[in-house]
């Protein structure tokens, strides 16, 4: 079997069969106006007016089909569909331009009586034939030349029309392939286009029911293999050559699996190769569909025909949000926080962000993490008889979704409660592990403030927070600390001296504000907080999003995100 048995063939009168079947409703055609718009503005190529006619008077590059106005009676609107007696290429209003050898005088380019209309998918054919006649020239060699002899101008000249002629040749015999899949893509566009323009979670459908008659939405696949000559040898190396086209020329091909979930409407606005790679990576999508109809067998991505590792997996891909989501995670833009940070109150809110801010250098956003309010334990784990369960619910589910959870509490509250029970508390997503592991829960002996700050400091804090209104000593303060409820203490205190309640947010701030100054006795990085959340951001800087659904399940396996659950010789879970 030759190597033109497995092209494409060129079928005669292909624009106006295409016209006759409709096929430029979904994907129409572009007078020569905009379609050199579309080649020079959006896609970047070297092309006029007057050079499309020329390059059609050498039949290198033709519109789909021509059509003028008659000199007399003005004709009934060109419809598409065609009306029967309406038919412009019957009555020589409209001719067809696609065939190898001309049958039409080509007109001049100022020549306003006729137009010619263009495919999107001639693009391809367009900058190939473009790219081989057009030469460049270093201008810079005439001007640094050691020999000062003249130069022959005319033997140059002669050389390159040489080059000219035997590449236009070229062209003429072997490149008809080409024109054919633009033809054939533009043939099969009104049934699989729409499809190609999909952010993979839904597709822009323009052939809406109720516009056409119901039997113009029946779809037959035969007739474009009839038409084209197809055969599952001359389709699958159509299919190819757009893949192989579309990835050569696209700047972004090494992002495709994201600009995929782009908006289509966005990835319309792209410019110059990257549009033409788009416009290209429809076309093969379309024969893709079309392989599929015809043969049953659904052909590789364009952009993964080699790929021996798929990432993400091929079944995983199914789930779009899922694809997505390890797409994002490839190139570090997943918004997920790694590491969801617990805390007590809005004070302590306050604090750590403060923290973070001055001592870290940036908002914990920054690092991927996420602070939650937990306004107590007592009011987060719902009634008396499920205290817990909520709470260890939340934890479970971030760390089913690869966030880790770190909590810091007050020892109060039915906290240390809470610690026991996440040390036996078994995952409902992982029949690996616990819920979480005990060294992800801080609980301060005392508190916030009275484990991490003296009792002079948060006297003075107080004093400062009264403006005047009251005075804290500091032996006033270590006897609240010494209460079985030292945070309601340290409240009762402040109110019956300022007779107003204390603002533990305030307080939070004029803590850490002492605690960044100079003037502190205590360094900073020795403080009990600041040590917990450095381990807080090291962790969640350590946390690497799964770019695989077999690494998120190596992670789920791993006592990353819990304790690891004992096995009985039986295979089983050990029981405790």
């Amino acid at each position: 079997m030759s190597v033109t048995d497995n092209l494409i063939t060129l079928p005669n009168n292909a624009g106006r069969k295409i016209i006759e079947a409709g096929a430029v409703i979904a994907c129409p055609l572009l007078d020569t106006e905009r379609f050199v718009k579309f080649c020079k503005k959006d896609c970047g190529l070297s092309v006029s007016r007057e050079r499309l006619i020329r390059l059609e008077r050498l039949r290198l590059f033709t519109p789909i089909f021509r059509v003028r106005k008659p000199e007399r009676d003005a004709p009934p609107p060109f419809y598409i569909l065609v009306r029967k007696g309406h038919n412009w290429f019957t009555k020589k209003w409209a001719w067809d331009t696609t065939g190898l050898t001309p049958t039409y005088q080509v007109p001049d380019y100022t020549d306003g009586t006729q137009e010619g209309y263009y495919s999107i998918f001639q693009i391809d054919y367009l900058h190939m034939v473009l790219q081989r006649m057009t030469d460049s020239v270093e201008l810079d060699y005439y001007l640094d030349r050691i020999d000062k002899k003249n130069i022959d101008w005319h033997k140059k000249g002669e050389r390159r029309i040489g080059v000219a002629e035997s590449r236009l040749k070229s062209l003429l015999t072997h490149e008809y392939h080409r024109r054919s899949v633009a033809l054939l893509c533009q043939f099969i566009s009104n049934r699989y286009y729409p499809k190609s323009q999909s952010d993979q979670r839904k597709f822009r459908n323009s052939l809406r029911r109720g516009i056409y008659p119901d039997h113009w939405y029946e779809w037959d696949p035969r007739k474009a293999e009839r038409l084209f000559d197809l055969t599952p040898e001359k389709l699958r190396n159509a299919y190819k050559g757009l893949a192989l086209a579309q990835k050569d020329c696209d700047p972004l091909e090494r992002w495709y699996q994201l600009t995929q979930f782009v908006a289509v409407k966005e990835r319309k606005k792209l410019k110059g190769d990257a549009l033409r790679a788009e416009t290209l990576r429809a076309g093969a999508h379309m024969l893709r569909l079309l392989y599929k109809d015809l043969y049953g067998e659904e052909l590789p991505h364009p952009n993964e025909e080699k790929v021996i590792t798929h990432i993400p997996e091929l079944d995983v891909r199914q789930d779009t949000r899922r694809y997505l989501e390890l797409v994002v995670n490839r190139f570090g833009l997943n918004p997920q926080p790694k590491l969801c940070l617990i805390v007590e109150g809005e004070s302590e809110e306050a604090a750590v962000q403060k923290i973070f801010k001055q001592y870290f250098g940036a908002h914990p956003g920054k690092y991927w993490i996420e602070i939650v309010v937990l306004g107590g334990v007592g009011v987060a784990t719902g009634t008396k008889q499920d205290r817990f369960r909520a709470i260890l619910r939340l934890v479970d589910y971030l760390h089913h979704h690869q966030t880790i959870t770190f909590l810091i509490l007050d020892n109060e509250n039915y906290a240390i409660r809470l610690e026991q029970e996440t040390k036996k508390a078994k995952s409902i997503h992982s029949d690996r592990r616990y819920v979480t592991r005990p060294d992800y829960i801080k609980i301060w002996r005392k508190s916030f403030e009275f484990d991490n700050f003296s009792c002079s400091e948060i006297a003075a804090a107080m004093s400062k927070l009264a403006m005047g209104h009251a005075n804290f000593t500091t032996s006033e303060v270590a006897t609240c600390k010494k209460n079985p409820n030292p945070g309601a203490s340290l409240k009762h205190l402040y109110k019956q001296k300022t007779h107003y309640g204390l603002q533990k947010i305030k307080l939070s701030e004029f803590l850490v504000e002492h605690m960044m100054s100079p003037s502190s006795r205590r360094k900073i990085e020795n403080r009990p907080i600041v040590k917990v959340l450095e381990r807080v951001r090291q962790l969640a800087d350590d946390n690497l999003f799964p770019t695989m659904h077999k690494i998120w399940e190596d992670n789920q396996a791993s006592n990353y995100f819990g304790k690891k659950l004992k096995r009985s010789r039986s295979g089983g879970k050990a029981k405790g």
